[in-house]
């Protein structure tokens, strides 16, 4: 899901890059940023995993994570435990 701050883009701007970019999952332009209000969202691109058991187990920058090998490594690890846990 694609979240857009109104404080921090029109709906006309957002629509923009969501075209430009061909989006192939979800938007949602959030007028009064109640999103980012709500789950304490400071930063872009923000991502989270969410297990089965509905609680987040990972939140962050996916794109500074791909790039830092410690970070990766890290991230990997977690992923092979969820999903062995399941």
């Amino acid at each position: 899901m694609e979240i857009s701050g109104g404080k921090l883009a029109t709906y006309e701007e957002s629509k923009h890059d969501w075209d430009q970019w061909k989006l192939k999952h979800s938007a949602l332009w959030d007028k009064e940023n109640r999103n980012h209000d709500n789950y304490g969202i400071a930063s872009w691109p923000t991502a989270y995993l969410i297990g089965p058991d509905g609680k987040v187990f990972w939140e962050g920058n996916p794109a500074v994570s791909l790039r830092r090998e410690k970070e990766l490594t890290a991230f990997k690890k977690l992923l092979e435990e969820k999903l062995n846990a399941h």
